[in-house]
């Protein structure tokens, strides 16, 4: 995570409100694409490892800064945060600028709520399919249950606009994040990409009352889930409720992981994640009517 490498180009995407929202691509362009979401008050360099790692060869990987993160802009009213799924249309504002056709999305986290959003705004049918990656498709008081004390603990922390109390709570909430401790660099980054959210955009997220698991549920594309069975962010419980509502969700765990499976079993991640994708591309490719 957060290991700088070749990246093949760099974007910016005006979403619908214009803000300005950052992504990067990596991979060949004419390969299946992948839209990559991270959680809250984290950013794109989040998945460098995926980036310049193996996938990139057989995928096209586009890794986005949601709004209010990374090198994204952060509008100051906090509506720009809650209303209107504008997480939503910034995903469907990269599909259209890039020119994606039948992306999949992988949500990790909070991006969970993004991927809700643009179900119940845009539907599924345009999707290649949708990888949640120990993602929150319910947050807010009736979701409780699937938020384990890595992210319980930290909560209130989080949302301080106290640069003290945030900066303990960032290095608290990014060292929880893994089964086994992060590399003290690895880490180090990771806390400053979390430090560089403003309040407001913490505050609007983390106060929202959401659920999108039957949003998900009727998505007309193909599910997997990848989750760390010793995630203490978001509980294993809820890629098990999605799987348990949705029969045909193809359910991954990986064992003695954390919130961070693709840094923590990058070569089991990345089978999972390849052979999802690739898999559906050649079932939808074979059950096409030939000419």
């Amino acid at each position: 995570m957060y290991l700088r490498g070749p990246v093949s180009a760099t974007h910016r995407v005006s979403s619908f409100d214009g803000t300005s929202i950052a992504l990067d691509v990596s991979g060949p362009p004419d390969a299946p694409a992948v839209v990559l979401l991270h959680g809250i008050a984290q950013s794109r360099e989040a998945f460098r490892p995926l980036l310049d790692g193996p996938l990139s060869r057989t995928l096209r990987l586009v890794a986005v800064d949601l709004r209010g993160h990374g090198d994204a802009g952060a509008p100051a009213d906090p509506a720009a945060y809650t209303d209107g799924a504008p997480l939503g249309r910034d995903l469907r504002a990269v599909i259209d600028a890039l020119g994606l056709a039948r992306p999949w999305v992988l949500a990790w986290s909070y991006a969970g709520v993004a991927v809700g959003e643009y179900l119940r705004t845009f539907g599924g049918a345009d999707l290649g399919g949708l990888a949640l990656c120990a993602a929150a498709v319910a947050v807010g008081r009736d979701a409780r249950a699937w938020f384990g004390p890595g992210m319980m603990l930290h909560a209130r922390g989080l949302m301080s606009d106290d640069a003290a109390t945030y900066a303990a709570a960032a290095r608290a909430f990014a060292a929880g994040c893994t089964a086994s401790p992060l590399a003290p660099d690895v880490l180090a980054a990771a806390e400053r990409a979390m430090l560089r959210v403003p309040a407001h955009v913490r505050r609007a997220l983390l106060t929202r009352s959401e659920r999108f698991v039957d949003d998900v549920a009727r998505c007309e594309a193909p599910v997997v889930t990848l989750h760390g069975d010793a995630d203490t962010v978001v509980l294993p419980a809820m890629s098990r409720h999605i799987a348990a509502v949705r029969a045909d969700t193809r359910a991954v765990e990986f064992a003695g992981v954390g919130h961070l499976p693709w840094v923590e079993a990058p070569e089991a991640f990345a089978n999972a994640l390849g052979e999802a994708v690739l898999g559906a591309q050649r079932t939808r490719a074979s059950s096409e009517p030939r000419p």
